[in-house]
């Protein structure tokens, strides 16, 4: 009993301790606050200013040291050299994917060699052309007929002409006229389009291309004497083993299938343009070509067979395609 009325002893006398200090304190904070005066307020808002400015200095000279440092020619002399290699690269015809950028070297220029001919004779070649193109049709009968290889390396040097994203020139043409790889890619796109026909498309599908007497199988593709398998190429690995992007690789690679399709008509050859739906991976391991080449088409090149019909069809008059502003 005696130690808990001495703990409440000692507990009261300390709040009173505390009380008595609060009152002193408190009674100080209200003589300060009472001597300070405008002049007072006004020395410390400099102050405050004066810290704050020379923070801003302090740190604004500290990063303009980091950034001296990081562009410093010892430091940039490897990055820069590097850029230099990989824009020229990336350079050529179509300068629109890295006109964005300021210190881009851009290839050697040279002159322009302009074949001008008279508008009489312009007029004449176009319409020639128009004519011979206007007989181009997928053909899908074909003749034993050889064809020389020369005049189908001729054909896809022709191809290899055409304006590609960066001039990277993101395409292959492999060419194929061993009788036991053909027949190895018609096994390979025959199984594919059958599950096409039976279970991938659909009804409406095979109904949409009934006319066109289009059907799973192809026997052309080991009736011509070549096939070339139009491939893109998705990157281009580099000498140090990196990945170089290609840009627009399909787009690129379809327009050279576009004057590939005129030369092989320009010669007098046909061909009908196959797309290996879900062949492609397979196709591309039987060929051994490397993961950065995708197969875009196949190409049945050759003479038509005596017999060969194809399908009657209108084509669009001009007053359909053209639009003039």
């Amino acid at each position: 009993m005696r130690f808990i009325s001495s703990i409440l002893l000692f507990t009261f006398a300390f709040t009173q301790i505390d009380f008595a200090m609060a009152k002193s304190q408190a009674g100080v904070i209200r003589r300060i606050a009472a001597s300070i005066t405008v002049e007072h307020l006004n020395i410390l808002s400099a102050l405050a200013v004066i810290i704050f400015v020379y923070f801003q200095f302090r740190t604004f000279f500290k990063n303009k040291k980091k950034v001296t440092e990081k562009v410093s020619p010892e430091n940039s002399r490897p990055v820069a050299e590097k850029k230099k290699q990989t824009t020229d690269k990336l350079v050529g015809e179509d300068h629109d994917v890295v006109e964005d950028h300021d210190d881009v070297h851009v290839a050697r220029e040279i002159l322009y060699k302009a074949h001008i001919m008279p508008e009489n004779e312009m007029l004449r070649k176009s319409q020639l052309f128009y004519e011979q193109m206007k007989m181009r049709r997928s053909v899908r009968c074909f003749s034993h007929r050889p064809v020389p290889l020369k005049v189908i390396q001729n054909i896809v040097k022709t191809a290899g002409t055409s304006p590609s994203g960066a001039n990277l020139q993101p395409w292959t043409f492999c060419v194929v006229g061993n009788d036991a790889l053909k027949h190895r890619i018609r096994e390979i796109v025959e199984y594919e389009e059958q599950m096409n026909y039976s279970r991938r498309m659909g009804a409406k599908w095979v109904l949409d291309v009934s006319h066109l007497n289009v059907n799973w199988n192809k026997p052309y593709l080991t009736e011509a004497p070549f096939i070339i398998v139009v491939m893109k190429q998705i990157y281009q690995p580099t000498e140090t083993g990196e990945k170089q992007p290609t840009y627009y690789n399909e787009i690129s690679t379809c327009i050279a299938t576009g004057i590939l399709l005129a030369a092989i008509q320009n010669c007098g050859l046909v061909t009908v343009t196959t797309t290996p739906l879900n062949s492609g991976t397979q196709i591309r391991e039987v060929l051994q070509r490397p993961p950065n080449e995708k197969v875009v088409l196949l190409l049945p090149v050759g003479y038509p067979a005596v017999n060969a019909c194809v399908p009657d069809l209108k084509r669009k008059p001009l007053e359909d395609i053209l639009q003039l502003y």
